[in-house]
């Protein structure tokens, strides 16, 4: 067995290791390495091409075009008039023509729609406890009052608690399940997907898939089960389904597949439209769908660029465009590949949730590497070869920072 002053050291040893691969990095990155802000990327219905809005740092923005023609704010706000109407309302030049129609201030706010779904969000991202809220629906009322009950999925039913004495509510759940079964649903569900705010025009429930992969839509009105099977395919290897309620009652939201397809789910008929998303990948990228009177579109964001789709009313593609964040600085990210050949993080843009990560360096960690080897056999060329063999290997992995370590944590209690 292994001695505990032994096992002392080597934990001290591990622990300085975490700390150094984590801490400096992370210090590094705070001091040298600048963030790129996403830039604003939107169809302008006027040039009929994308105009974006890019940081500059120090509160500075490059207004443009996707021909490298520079605007200033006033000229690149006039490109995009359903974004910035307010201003043709402040100058009373409203009402706004545009393609032979004639838009006033109502029609397009009643025809603007934004959806914005960030890969943090979907399902599997982020820890989910699996009660949800089922709002009541009373036509008589305008308010969404939260339900004093939550919902959960069990086996073999639908269970309604009461939130206050943690009890079931026999007669709702019975209602629920019954229902459900007599419409064809065969427990357990596999996903559940909802909009859990009452922060929202009106409710639609949860889109909810069993254990068949068939979808149901469920609402709650005046405490009565309103459920309908879907006609969306059951081949569909849904990976989530994102619900926004929206006045324009256009579209339900959308479906996303683990294969990357994105669909929006029609409010009629739950017919599914396809929007282009080659190259999308649901771990790594975030959706933003805008909607304005002419033009839909589609922005798919990843860490360093946009792209963006413009569609005609019907979502058939018109024009695309990608935009990097910024131009990369190569300087600064060789000389932290060159310093660490590690790096420790917790932090992932792409979850909600803590998750150790690992990042090797570039090519550039050879590099230090090798100085880190040079400078201990400088540094130790009295000391006999034998020992100094179980260094260097500990080196070879950790480099540069790996001599403080070894000087701070003296290396002779650990590799002789």
């Amino acid at each position: 067995m292994m001695p505990l002053n032994h096992i002392s050291r080597w934990s001290t040893l591990i622990i300085a290791v975490i700390a150094t691969f984590s801490v400096l990095p992370a210090l590094f990155d705070k001091v040298w390495t600048p963030r790129h802000e996403e830039p604003l990327v939107f169809f302008s219905p006027v040039q009929k091409n994308f105009v974006y809005q890019k940081s500059l740092g120090s509160h500075q923005f490059l207004y443009a075009d996707e021909s490298g023609r520079e605007f200033s704010r006033q000229e690149w706000e006039d490109l995009l008039p359903f974004v910035y109407f307010r201003n043709y309302e402040l100058r009373n030049e409203e009402p706004l023509k545009l393609a032979g129609t004639v838009f006033d201030s109502e029609a397009v706010r009643t025809h603007r729609q934004s959806f914005e779904i960030k890969a943090r969000d979907i399902r599997g991202r982020y820890p989910q406890i699996p009660i949800y809220p089922l709002f009541n629906n009373n036509p008589a009322v305008t308010m969404l009052p939260f339900p004093e009950d939550v919902f959960r999925f069990t086996k073999n039913g639908m269970e309604f608690i009461h939130a206050d004495t943690n009890r079931k509510d026999e007669t709702l759940s019975h209602r629920f399940t019954e229902n459900l079964k007599a419409e064809g649903f065969v427990f357990p569900a596999t996903l559940i997907s909802g909009n859990p705010t009452n922060l929202k025009p009106f409710d639609e429930g949860y889109f909810v898939q069993d254990s068949k992969e068939q979808v149901f839509h469920i609402r709650r009105v005046l405490d009565q089960p309103h459920i309908r099977k879907t006609a969306i395919p059951p081949d569909m290897d849904i990976l989530d389904i994102i619900i926004s309620e929206n006045q324009r009652r256009e579209f339900y939201g959308l479906l996303i597949t683990k294969e990357g397809g994105i669909f929006l789910i029609t409010w009629h008929n739950y017919e599914l439209i396809p929007l282009p998303s080659a190259g999308y990948d649901p771990d790594r990228m975030n959706i933003k769908l805008l909607v304005n009177p002419l033009y839909r579109t589609l922005i798919l964001t990843e860490g360093k660029k946009v792209h963006a789709t413009a569609m005609d009313r019907a979502y058939q593609p018109i024009h695309s465009f990608t935009l990097p964040f910024s131009h990369e600085n190569n300087s600064v990210r060789h000389i932290k590949d060159f310093l660490f050949p590690l790096v420790l993080s917790l932090e992932s843009p792409w979850q909600n949730q803590a998750t150790l990560q690992l990042h090797t360096g570039g090519v550039g960690s050879l590099a230090g590497i090798v100085l880190a080897m040079l400078l201990y056999l400088v540094l130790n060329r009295n000391r006999p070869s034998s020992s100094r063999v179980r260094s260097l290997v500990f080196l070879a992995v950790t480099g540069l920072p790996g001599i403080c370590i070894l000087l701070c944590l003296h290396e002779d209690s650990f590799f002789t």
